[in-house]
Order: structure tokens, then C-alpha cells, then sequence
């Protein structure tokens, strides 16, 4: 059901209208009336409407107005125009201000329900492209933690890795250089988030769009984000001043080595960093920003959904590869780190 905000200072036309359109077989209904530009402006806050249909000559505020205040903020209701033969210069300037169609008074039945089949048509894609929106940026999560950590710890040719295979995937299924390029923004833009938060607001935030202008091979988008991360790499070496604490470094190396093996503790990475546990508790978390057991549960949280995108996972063999025996601990743990359990994870992806 789609609903529709009708703006008209005439009684008998906005009746009319209502009667039409909740009679309409596109599913759309009438959710408010507004008898000039001002009263509608309001409504449409409130209601997010999907469909506006306006009058253009109406008191206080007329329909261009209308249109251009709600373009200035959004571009995603859509919106109809309602004119008489004497207003079509004015119909013209509303087109430009990206509506979908216009309406010549009186209205007829089989002009509205044109006008409706067309609308719904664009809704339906337009929904479309949102859920598909959301299915994309919920799978660059993923990415964008691996490349953000990269990034955290200087790792440069690590985060290259990460980019070029997440592009290798995207192209094996079908993908084309532009679709990946658009996936790469979002998972260095979600990456990007991650690196402000966790650096408390001193990254700064580089110049968006990333990777336009639109590259024309898989080689030149990797070149482009190779560009972007050795941009944040240096503003993060700068940041942290990296490399006056090479025992922390050194620690971090040994726990990527051995971060599977459900033995590891604290203990074992302050000895290589040749620290006492307590000190190296306090170092430790003031040069990566977590805790040493966040870490390593990031870690294994992290390489288990990878593990588990693979068709023929078995979420406890996974959850023993990351290094837990323990499987309704490991569940946990996934659930609380991913907001769902393994299996309704791997569901998920099965889905997608």
C-alpha cells in the first residue's frame, strides 16, 4: 500500500481524487489533505508520503514552492502536478525540479490510473533498490572491519589484500567494474566510520566520492583505493606516532600468528612484548583502542564469518577453527559481536 498527500485549495477536486485513487487497483490510498503549499509542507513531515499530487496556484504557498522546499531536503517522495491549460509554463519549471508527471484538470479516470500504474512501477524499484542498498552494506561490514583494523595498525599491504579479494568476489559473481566500484566506497566509507570512532574524532574524513571518477578496469579501481588507503595509512602513522612503541607491534604480530589457538592469553603476548601483564594491559589498549580480549574476540569473530560464507561450513567446525571448543560459548560470543546466532548468519547469507 502506497500513500498518497493531495494539495488542492479546491473541495470538490481533492474529493474527486480521494474517491479515484482509493478506488485505484495499484494499492495506493489517501493519507492526508492540504488546502495550499504550507499546510502540505507540514503534512509531508509528518507522513512521508510516497506520492504528492499539487495544485500549482494555491494561497500562502503555491506548488513550485512546495516542490522546491521538499527537493531542498529529500528526493525520494514522488510527485505529481496538477495544472490547468494556462499554467503549463508552469508545469515545465516543476518538471525540472524533478517530478514525476503532470495532470491537466479535469482529471480523468483512465489519465489517473495511467499515472498510478507508472507510479507504483517506480516505488516498486525504488524499494527494490533500497533492500538491495541494505543487503550491500550489511555484507561490506564485514570488509570494512578486516580493512579498518588493517588501517588501525599501519598494515597496508594487508587492507590492499582484503580490497583486492573482496573486488575478486564481487566480480566472480557477475558484478560489473562499476557495481564494484560503488561496493569498495561503501566497505572504505564504513571503514573510515569505524577508524573516527575509534581514533575519538582525530582521523579526518578524506574527500567523497573516493573512487570517482568512475574507473574503466578492475586494475584501475584497485589503483584508485590504493590511493585512498595509503592516505589514511599516513594520516594514521602521523596520528599514533607508529613505531615509537614496536613492542606493542611486536605483540600484535604474535597474536595475528596464534589468535586460533584457544590457549592464547594476555600473559603469553606481554612476554613477547617483554611487559609485564599490567603494563601491557594499559599499553596495549592505549595503542589499539580495545582491550587485548576485544581483540582477539574480533579477531576470531571476524575470520569466523568469513568461514562461514563458504557454502559447505559447519558452524562448529568453525567455531574450533577460531579456537573455541566450547560451542554454545562460541555462540554466544558470535551473537553478541554480530547480532545473530552462527546458523542464522549462515542463513543469511544463504538468502542474499
Amino acid at each position: 500500500m502506497y500513500n498518497v498527500l493531495i494539495v488542492d485549495d479546491e473541495v470538490m477536486i481533492k474529493r474527486s481524487l480521494t474517491k479515484l485513487i482509493n478506488g485505484s487497483s495499484h494499492g495506493f490510498h489517501v493519507l492526508g489533505e492540504a488546502e495550499d503549499g504550507s499546510e502540505a509542507l507540514a503534512l509531508w513531515e509528518r507522513l512521508k508520503p510516497d506520492l504528492i499530487i499539487t495544485d500549482i496556484s494555491m494561497p500562502v504557498m503555491d506548488g513550485l514552492e512546495l516542490i522546491k522546499e521538499i527537493r531542498s531536503r529529500e528526493q525520494v517522495t514522488e510527485i505529481v502536478i496538477l495544472s490547468g491549460y494556462d499554467d503549463f509554463g508552469y508545469a515545465q519549471q516543476a518538471m525540472r525540479q524533478g517530478i514525476m508527471d503532470y495532470l491537466l484538470k479535469p482529471v480523468r479516470q483512465e489519465q489517473l490510473e495511467d499515472l498510478l500504474g507508472k507510479a507504483a512501477a517506480r516505488l516498486e524499484q525504488r524499494g527494490r533498490s533500497i533492500k538491495e542498498r541494505g543487503q550491500r552494506l550489511w555484507e561490506c561490514r564485514g570488509i570494512a572491519a578486516l580493512i579498518a583494523d588493517d588501517l588501525w595498525m599501519v598494515r597496508e599491504t594487508e587492507a590492499l589484500r582484503h580490497l583486492t579479494d573482496y573486488q575478486q568476489q564481487l566480480l566472480s559473481r557477475g558484478l560489473t567494474v562499476a557495481q564494484c566500484s560503488e561496493q569498495l566506497e561503501d566497505a572504505l566509507v564504513l571503514a573510515e566510520a569505524e577508524l573516527i570512532a575509534q581514533s575519538s574524532g582525530k582521523l579526518q574524513e578524506l574527500s567523497k566520492p573516493l573512487l570517482t571518477p568512475a574507473a574503466v578496469s578492475a586494475e584501475e579501481l584497485l589503483l584508485r583505493a590504493g590511493e585512498s588507503v595509503a592516505a589514511y595509512i599516513d594520516q594514521i602513522r602521523n596520528m599514533r606516532n607508529w613505531g615509537q612503541n614496536q613492542s606493542i607491534q611486536k605483540a600484535v604480530e604474535y597474536i595475528l600468528a596464534h589468535y586460533t589457538n584457544e590457549h592464547l592469553s594476555l600473559s603469553h603476548a606481554a612476554n613477547e612484548a617483554g611487559m609485564s601483564d599490567s603494563y601491557f594491559s594499559r599499553c596495549f589498549k592505549d595503542e589499539l583502542g580495545l582491550s587485548f580480549i576485544d581483540y582477539v574476540i574480533k579477531l576470531r569473530m571476524e575470520r569466523a564469518k568469513e568461514l562461514l560464507e563458504a557454502a559447505e561450513s559447519k558452524t562448529y567446525e568453525v567455531a574450533f577453527t577460531v579456537g573455541y571448543t566450547d560451542y554454545p560459548h562460541f555462540s554466544k560470543s558470535f551473537k553478541k559481536y554480530c547480532g545473530l546466532s552462527p546458523n542464522d548468519y549462515k542463513k543469511r547469507l544463504s538468502n542474499k
